[in-house]
């Protein structure tokens, strides 16, 4: 059985999830459950940022984090967005 992580969104994400509808919001909220369980399901993001992760749902990306503990959310963005600079982060 997966060990299920705990869940930390950044005030960024907090602050991403609270402007997406409410609708769409389960949906992503669903996804996130999923992800403290199969952290992993989601693709690694760029070659040059391997340790972070993105999952999609619908018209939002998830970017996120995992350490053996955690799933930390970074954003949660509408994919036409660019894709922050994590670069400066």
């Amino acid at each position: 059985m997966p060990r299920v992580r705990t869940l930390l969104l950044s005030p960024e994400a907090c602050r991403d999830l609270d402007l997406i509808t409410e609708s769409l919001r389960s949906e992503v909220l669903d996804r996130l459950q999923l992800l403290k369980r199969f952290p992993h399901s989601g693709a690694p993001l760029r070659i040059q940022f391997p340790e972070l992760r993105a999952s999609t749902v619908k018209l939002f990306r998830i970017f996120y984090h995992v350490t053996a503990r955690r799933v930390e959310v970074i954003y949660i963005r509408h994919c036409k967005r660019r894709i922050p600079d994590f670069d400066k982060e």
